[in-house]
């Protein structure tokens, strides 16, 4: 794993592309028959725009099994990514070996999985960095690795012959990972290429959090589309001219309340969001409003794509809070950050204090509703909103209560120094390497913590003078991260603490054990500053197996799959019902 990616992300992290160098046969052994049973050239794009192309061909052999092939290469950020891959399978399509091989512009990347005894050994493998796997249990495994459109087409021919059953686990060598998931369909369908309908089969992939739609044509896999990323893809040899088909996403109902869009004013900017009414017939209600968490969110909580605006990641968290304080009688509001949804602005220029401005306006936009009762205002942050909601509810003194979801009482330097630390020591980095990283994370918050103005504002020899182990590579990562420099320095800068001692509201803490942003312990960080500060009214519920994203996690915690395709786990959902009821119900 390249560490300088992770120690530049921070707060935000990412899936690093990792690959092998391709093994060639053994020209010693002698010449087998195999029947070439499948093949395929696709394109996977996003907004039109080609970002992989793979070619594979599927053998098969009576004694050895079956021997998947591909090459591909990937575009990303004006650089060419080349892939080499092979995997053998048995007769039963398990997967014995397998060797991925990739030409990066920083060098070449080795990934490779075998067989054993006792389970599936994995190896990752980054210049002279080394690190390891395991999946323990293979009796229903399938191997899915990142960016290998082939191995989807394997998967199914498993399915199909019954080798596979529909919920088994999908191995991930790229990242030393494994993970649940299952198989819906499949469902007749309609696509269309060149103008021309055809009639399709659809499979719905469950990997983890992430839902594949993939399509076959006689048997063939012809097209699948990433709900998560907003990518499609097609098989050029079947359908040229790419590929369309509807991914249909059910709408959530209202239910037992009414919703209706505010349009509010944020300095120059207008922003929108949904005041949420339990439909009880009271005239005056208490009401919540929810501050986000980090980066580009929508009011639900979902993460965006900035560029298409496509949920890229369905948290959900939000929706699900308001439809549950609705349960109990009370209004919510919650809106589009700026620069997503209806709301205007640019998101990756937005400022610490900007997004403070933005939630002043909505405090201010839902106490103006006439069914809103300006005295029983509840604020609920969540991760970064965790930073911001006191600060707000400490300069204006008509909050009645705050609630601190994931929250922490350190800065945010701190935090993603954690974030660092843990992640590396996780993937088994110790010693003089571990100092050798942590030193290195100190110069960039160094940096950001010294820096003026925004990313923009920087070449990339200036970033490379300012931290010295930066390539040109990671330097342009950085200047393409989409949270502003601005807000990170805001943030690197602020003393939680200081704003936490002040704080003299009702205050509800919930954190998780297997949260692996901000460290469970945080949670009494914040209960000792607000008792030290003599503020009494203070309950804390730190949850086993509860996650960042309020999810039950009863595995170990990890950043690839985080059950977002279950609901917020109902520990929070009532502790939170019942502190509301308790302080503010009528």
């Amino acid at each position: 794993m390249n560490t300088k990616l992770l120690l530049l992300l921070g707060a935000v992290l990412g899936v690093l592309l990792l690959a092998t160098v391709f093994l060639s046969p053994d020209r010693g052994e002698p010449e087998r028959m195999t029947t070439v049973i499948d093949s395929g050239h696709f394109v996977l794009e996003m907004n039109g725009v080609p970002i992989l192309e793979e070619v594979y061909t599927l053998e098969f052999d009576a004694t050895e099994g079956y021997l998947l092939n591909s090459q591909g290469a990937i575009a990303a950020n004006g650089q060419k990514i080349t892939l080499a891959q092979q995997t053998q399978y048995d007769r039963n399509f398990l997967p014995i070996s397998y060797q991925l091989g990739a030409d990066t512009p920083s060098g070449s990347q080795i990934v490779s999985a075998q067989m054993g005894l006792r389970g599936l050994d994995m190896e990752v493998r980054v210049g002279l960095s080394v690190q390891r796997g395991k999946v323990t249990d293979v009796k229903n495994l399938a191997l899915l690795d990142n960016n290998l459109i082939g191995q989807f087409a394997v998967m199914l021919l498993a399915i199909r012959s019954e080798a596979l059953d529909r919920n088994f686990t999908a191995a991930i060598p790229q990242a030393l990972l494994s993970l649940p998931a299952s198989v819906e369909g499949p469902n007749t369908m309609t696509f269309y290429s060149g103008g021309e309908p055809f009639e399709g089969k659809q499979f719905e992939l469950h990997l983890g959090d992430t839902v594949i739609s993939l399509i076959e044509y006689q048997g063939h896999l012809v097209g699948l589309a990433n709900r998560n990323q907003g990518t499609i893809g097609y098989d050029m040899n079947l359908c040229p001219s790419g590929i369309t088909f509807d991914v249909e996403s059910a709408a959530e109902p209202v239910g037992d309340a009414i919703e209706r869009e505010i349009i509010f004013a944020s300095g120059d900017l207008s922003l929108e969001g949904a005041l949420r009414l339990p439909n009880t017939g009271e005239t005056s209600y208490p009401a919540v409003v929810f501050i986000h968490g980090s980066g580009p969110v929508d009011r639900d909580g979902n993460a965006v794509n900035l560029e298409t605006g496509a949920v890229v990641m369905a948290l959900d968290i939000y929706r699900q809070l308001a439809v549950a304080v609705s349960h109990v009688g009370f209004a919510s509001f919650r809106f589009d950050k700026r620069g997503v949804g209806g709301s205007q602005g640019d998101a990756t220029l937005a400022s610490r204090e900007d997004l403070l401005d933005d939630a002043r306006s909505a405090i201010a936009a839902l106490k103006a509703q006439p069914e809103i009762d300006p005295t029983r205002v509840i604020l609920i942050g969540h991760s970064e909103g965790s930073y911001l909601a006191p600060v707000l509810a400490v300069e204006d003194t008509d909050i009645a209560g705050t609630v601190l979801l994931a929250g922490a009482a350190r800065a945010l330097d701190a935090i993603t120094r954690w974030q660092v630390q843990s992640l590396l020591s996780q993937q088994g980095v110790e010693g003089a390497a571990l100092d050798a990283a942590l030193a290195q994370q100190d110069q960039y918050i160094a940096f950001v913590k010294g820096s003026q103005g925004e990313w923009a504002d920087y070449t990339i020899a200036q970033l490379q003078a300012e931290i010295p182990w930066l390539n040109e590579d990671t330097a342009a990562q950085l200047k393409a991260t989409p949270l502003a420099l601005s807000w990170l320095r805001e943030h690197y800068l602020a003393v939680p603490a200081d704003t936490i001692r002040q704080l003299q509201t009702p205050v509800l803490i919930v954190s998780g054990e297997k949260d692996l942003q901000v460290p469970a312990s945080e949670a009494q960080l914040l209960g000792d500053l607000l008792a030290a500060a003599g503020n009494s009214d203070v309950s804390i519920f730190v949850f086993p197996d509860l996650n960042h994203l309020l999810r039950h996690h009863p595995e170990e915690p990890n950043l690839i799959y985080r059950h977002l395709d279950e609901p917020v786990d109902a520990r929070v959902i009532q502790s939170l019902q019942e502190w509301l009821v308790e302080h503010f119900g009528s």
